[in-house]
């Protein structure tokens, strides 16, 4: 069920520029619509300094009338100001909690006991951030899964659950992924399970920023939010995989944001028996579907619950995502996407449909057994392959590199030298400088790579000397 800020107020400011009698400061106002009593102002102080910050809409009046005596206000100094858009309320994706005990059977239908299990002796962690109301910490099926995260609605570094959807997320994640898959709690919904929209982006940037691999968001809320669609778009910017809840409300993702994000991995719930659950919102922008009904994991106090609700569902995804990632860290998160889309259960219409996605989420649903038969769509290759020799890995790659390969003698006509580049499993077209008379050759794109992109270059020299480097693009 749905709730709202007791405060809440309807925003219609109209489109002007105000200038305050008492004041001389000007005021640029658009005109805006919802359910909030923040806005997110663009303000420049005495010193000609900008910047972004939530404020109160009472205190944007005050201001505009000359009235605003908070000496603590961002808007006391400030020469002017301009209303960006609604600071927007989200709240989390969840039905009502249920009394109904049942065994926990997603981890189940999403098949992930193998793969979990292989990986246990990976190298490495890989973070998921939960982008909610906080975990609790101390609760003992997650001892030793938390890493530092933030409380950015009371702004201090103490995330604790103090409702208990995060910590049900966070179990969820925690029972899909071994224990090298950690989780970073990021609290921005208060104690109603509701968060502004500068806190949610305050989040997600703090996440990306302090090493998360996969942000989760089991939330969702009416209004576009530009604001937090930059946020996004940074985390995309740096390879971070972003999952979000389709919403409960039996509509369509294409009223809700971020579920109407075409960049993230959106996700509708299921039930036992593979059907879309009612409450479920469904549309052009579902990716894939996940178990999201009856689903029992971890609440405060030690204790374990059944909840439903697309908040359940996109954990699940989650959890895959991080052990994908897990397995091969270079990849990117386009080929973790193009992974978790393929090994699904196809349900409803064949292929895609707004109702499931490509299908309900199933890692062993090609027969995958064990870690290396999960298979990117790289040609003639697998992602880890005892066949190729690695090479040493290369980072914040310029997108102009030319490659240079080296030999310890000059080579002939007779040498065959095959180069390939792959990205997201697809060859890109190349230049190769001929090969004989010399003891190199030199490689480049025929077009700039794309940045933060994760690419593999393979070198097949005659029929047995097989040879991968894998590269990953900085920023420019």
């Amino acid at each position: 069920m749905k709730k709202k800020y007791p405060f809440v107020a309807s925003l219609f400011i109209a489109i002007a520029v105000l200038f305050s009698v008492h004041t001389g400061v000007a005021v640029a106002s658009t005109e805006l619509a919802g359910e909030t009593d923040r806005v997110i102002v663009k303000l420049v102080d005495e010193h000609g300094v900008e910047k972004v910050e939530s404020i109160l809409l009472a205190d944007v009046k005050k201001f505009e009338e000359g009235r605003l005596v908070d000496t603590t206000s961002p808007l006391y100094l400030a020469q002017h100001i301009e209303v960006l858009q609604p600071d927007f309320v989200r709240t989390i994706a969840l039905e009502e909690p249920t009394s109904i005990k049942t065994p926990s059977w997603g981890t189940e239908r999403v098949g992930v006991t193998n793969l979990k299990n292989s990986l246990v002796a990976a190298k490495g962690t890989v973070i998921v951030a939960t982008i909610d109301t906080g975990v609790d910490y101390n609760h003992p099926f997650l001892k030793g899964r938390i890493v530092d995260g933030y409380d950015f609605v009371d702004n201090d570094s103490d995330p604790m659950d103090v409702h208990f959807h995060g910590t049900h997320v966070a179990g969820i994640i925690a029972e899909t992924t071994p224990v090298n898959v950690k989780i970073m709690p990021i609290r921005v919904l208060n104690e109603e399970g509701q968060g502004y929209d500068s806190d949610v982006a305050k989040g997600i940037r703090y996440a990306v920023d302090h090493g998360a691999h996969i942000v989760n968001m089991s939330f969702a809320g009416e209004g576009y939010s530009q604001y937090l669609a930059d946020a996004i778009a940074y985390a995309l910017s740096k390879n971070v995989v972003v999952v979000v809840a389709a919403g409960n409300e039996s509509a369509n993702t294409a009223n809700y944001f971020p579920a109407s994000e075409q960049k993230v991995i959106v996700v509708s719930a299921t039930d036992k028996d593979d059907r879309v659950a009612s409450f479920s919102n469904t549309g052009s922008t579902i990716d894939v579907s996940a178990p999201g009904v009856h689903i029992v994991s971890t609440v405060p106090g030690g204790q374990f619950k059944s909840l439903s609700g697309t908040s359940m569902a996109a954990p699940h995804v989650s959890g895959i995502a991080a052990m994908l990632k897990l397995e091969s860290p270079i990849r990117s998160r386009q080929g973790i996407e193009r992974l978790l889309k393929r090994y699904v259960d196809d349900r409803g219409p064949a292929g895609w449909d707004s109702q499931y996605g490509e299908g309900i989420v199933n890692i062993a649903s090609k027969g995958v057994n064990n870690v290396s038969t999960v298979k990117d769509d790289t040609e003639n290759a697998p992602v880890s392959s005892s066949e190729f020799i690695a090479l040493p890995e290369h980072k914040d790659v310029p997108l102009n590199k030319k490659w240079t390969i080296e030999f310890n003698r000059l080579l002939t006509e007779r040498d065959t030298i095959d180069v390939k580049i792959y990205m997201d499993g697809e060859k890109i077209p190349i230049n190769v400088t001929p090969i004989a008379g010399k003891k190199e050759i030199i490689v480049t794109a025929e077009q700039l790579y794309r940045p933060n992109t994760a690419y593999r270059l393979v070198i097949l020299s005659g029929k047995k000397n097989k040879y991968e480097m894998r590269f990953v693009t900085g920023d420019q």
